[in-house]
């Protein structure tokens, strides 16, 4: 069976979607199908921490992210904020004050974030808002950074009284990563764009250029004329790259969190995304030591672990589930469609975020059932930059490695992606995004060099 399309997109998670809409709503294009062997928003997007922010280490990412947030604002005023938009920022936790002095002037020296405004001893938050003060609709951007410990102890009672300072990055939240998916996927199809459930199993070319896509259906192969293909595949974006004889610059690093319970009321229900910034080693027992210490696949367990753990309460106010998250994970994978989790990882988890708030050591040994356990991929470049943009065959275009914030970054990636493929007039951020940033090695190095200097 033969059809056509202006557009194939090879994948329905958030990014995918959002091209689709973009193409629709931006550029008129509304003869684009939209492929994925499993239903829309079901891999990695269906883990997502559904957090945004636009406090990013790299001035490019500050200009998607804030892009991203403006799209988002925008949306969530037209529909009444139908995807759960809140902002009451993210929380930098860490029990170094002295070591953030290079973080916060490394921030400083980035454009569009804002002012960071900084609350000393005896400052009694005088011009700080809280973070259940804060609305979808208010201006705030920048960061807060409170070193008043009087401050700290009113703000985030859960937090360990070692805890020196807390960077509150203003302009991040949460969204609802389903709602907005939804709502953009809904309002494509309204304009046109239809769904095709298969796997994309060849992208033809003639000349140079694509011409076609062969996709694996229930009811038998079927092939599109086309001549654009968007590769959206999420951690499945070398494969398909492969179909075009492309290699891409990136590896799939599987991440967990957990979800439980909190039942004893441990994390402010109005407290905001929190993040960890300190490595830490976990205290465990003798015995729990002599243990690790004695099998090698879990001898890492007693190692010095990154910073970065999060904390984040999960629902309304009414709810009572929390989300821990760590990205401990550095090795690269082959991806697979349903991973299982490491049996370790809820106690590690919990016993480091502990650390942070002490009242979660009293789950140690006793986690509240139902738990949930998961995980997704990140898939991810060295620089941790995503690629939107060509993919080196006419007519091939890759909207990938959205390492742990597609849903955040969907907005802006769809729509930069929709005016690549449309021939459309670029943001002045488009060409970084591309894979044409690695015919300059010293602008990768320069990116990558930024990124480590600003990371957790």
């Amino acid at each position: 069976m033969t059809q056509t399309a202006q557009v194939v997109i090879c994948g329905a998670g958030s990014v995918g979607v959002a091209t689709a809409y973009y193409l629709a709503a931006h550029h008129q294009i509304r003869d684009v199908l939209l492929v994925d062997l499993h239903p829309p928003l079901s891999q990695t997007s269906a883990k997502s921490g559904e957090n945004i922010r636009a406090w990013w280490p790299v001035q490019p990412m500050v200009d998607l992210a804030n892009r991203s947030f403006d799209l988002m604002e925008a949306l969530a005023a037209e529909t009444g904020n139908a995807f759960h938009l809140e902002k009451r920022g993210y929380a930098y936790a860490t029990q170094d004050a002295a070591g953030l002095q290079g973080y916060l002037d490394h921030y400083r020296s980035l454009a569009r974030l804002g002012e960071i405004r900084i609350h000393d001893r005896g400052a009694t938050g005088a011009g700080y808002a809280a973070p259940w003060e804060s609305q979808p609709s208010d201006g705030l951007d920048g960061a807060d950074v409170l070193l008043d410990p009087v401050l700290i102890r009113q703000t985030f009672p859960h937090f360990a009284p070692t805890v020196q300072a807390v960077v509150h990055a203003r302009r991040a939240g949460s969204i609802s990563a389903q709602g907005l998916g939804m709502l953009l996927l809904e309002r494509a199809k309204a304009a046109g764009v239809r769904e095709l459930r298969g796997e994309v199993v060849a992208v033809e070319t003639k000349g140079g250029a694509v011409c076609g896509v062969t996709v694996h259906t229930p009811a038998g192969p079927q092939h599109i004329e086309t001549r654009n293909f968007v590769n959206a595949a999420g951690p499945f974006a070398n494969r398909v790259a492969a179909l075009l004889g492309r290699s891409l610059p990136i590896s799939t690093v599987f991440q967990q969190k957990i979800a439980f319970q909190d039942t004893l009321g441990v994390i402010p229900r109005n407290a905001p995304f929190t993040i960890f910034m300190d490595r830490q080693r976990i205290a465990w027992s003798d015995e729990e030591r002599q243990e690790f210490a004695s099998d090698p696949a879990y001898a890492w367990l007693l190692e010095e672990l990154p910073g970065g753990l999060h904390i984040k309460p999960e629902g309304g106010p009414e709810s009572t589930w929390i989300k821990l998250g760590w990205a401990i994970n550095q090795r690269g994978e082959e991806p697979i469609w349903e991973r299982p989790g490491d049996p370790a990882f809820p106690d590690l988890v919990l016993r480091g975020a502990a650390t942070l708030a002490p009242g979660l050591r009293q789950y140690v040994g006793r986690l509240p059932r139902p738990l949930l356990h998961y995980g997704g991929y990140y898939t991810k470049t060295p620089e941790n930059l995503p690629l939107i943009g060509p993919l080196g065959v006419d007519g091939a275009f890759i909207a990938g490695a959205f390492s742990g914030f597609g849903t955040m970054m969907s907005c802006a990636g769809g729509e930069l992606a929709a005016a690549w493929v449309a021939g459309a007039e670029l943001p002045s951020y488009a060409e970084v995004f591309s894979l044409n940033r690695y015919t300059n090695p010293t602008l990768v190095e320069t990116l990558s060099r930024l990124a480590r200097a600003g990371e957790l």
